[in-house]
């Protein structure tokens, strides 16, 4: 069995590559800079827009699209068909979007796929580092409460859809709690050793800011988002485990692996 991993030297791809090394398949990945690339593999230099070199011969994708939007994902796909994939997706794809746009793409060229709908990635708060280091961490909507996951449990998901029969399986992949964003960032200061505080930021200022960075339509989408869930926390899934054996890692774990 061969398999192509895409977003390899990313957060999920990375580790999804050495599971799937340590389950003896031969892996093959797709990287803009080959230097980056993870030891132990094929490598294919490119751009997930034209996957014609990457994905012949190949029996598996770890599909990731790295885009906001799904421009080009027919195009990108075809060299797919017939094969099986495993997509890193979204639970806001049932609601349509891109993650919703990709997943219907993938369905329409082959039969053999999985989506690991996550809530969040835990990696995401990476983004307060910054902040956290001076002890205040200011953002919108504070008490949010997400069931962000790690990603290396996204990644052990992976690794047994594409080993085992998943064909046509839609999972919701989530931590083991929904903590607020606020929590979030005190279990963050417990890792570093700095007391942390949240700050909550105005909605509008907010909404600038990651309008700037992810254009003012996902940013209003989001924000609308994340309000939602201070009364409607996000859902908390046994999936993980039922998958793959072992519960979900608690961010408070993540938070020490990344923070400490």
């Amino acid at each position: 069995m061969t398999v192509l991993v895409t977003g390899a030297t990313g957060h999920t791809g990375r580790h999804v590559v050495s599971g799937l090394l340590d389950a003896g398949v031969d892996v093959r990945v797709l990287v803009r800079d080959a230097a980056k690339a993870p030891a132990g593999v094929e490598v294919v230099q490119g751009d997930i827009a034209d996957l014609t070199e990457a994905a012949e011969g190949v029996d598996a994708v770890y599909l990731l699209w790295p885009s906001f939007d799904s421009e080009g994902i027919e195009k990108a796909l075809k060299p797919l068909e017939g094969k099986k994939v495993v997509y890193l997706s979204a639970m806001s794809a049932e609601h349509g979007g891109v993650w919703g746009d990709v997943e219907k793409a993938v369905q329409r060229i082959t039969d053999d796929w999985t989506f690991l709908r996550v809530t969040g990635l835990a990696t995401n708060t990476l983004g307060w580092a910054d902040q956290a280091a001076t002890g205040v961490v200011r953002g919108p909507y504070g008490q949010a409460r997400r069931s962000l996951v790690h990603e290396r449990d996204v990644a052990d998901m992976a690794v047994k859809a594409i080993t085992g029969d998943h064909a046509k399986q839609i999972y919701l992949v989530t931590g083991p709690e929904a903590l607020t964003e606020a929590e979030q960032v005190k279990l963050i200061g417990d890792a570093t050793g700095k007391s942390t505080v949240w700050e909550e930021q105005p909605v509008a200022e907010a909404k600038t800011q990651l309008g700037q960075q992810m254009g003012v339509e996902f940013a209003t989408t989001a924000l609308g988002y994340w309000a939602s869930l201070v009364t409607e926390p996000e859902p908390v899934s046994l999936d993980v485990a039922r998958v793959t054996g072992h519960p979900a890692r608690p961010f408070e774990d993540w938070a020490r692996e990344h923070f400490s």
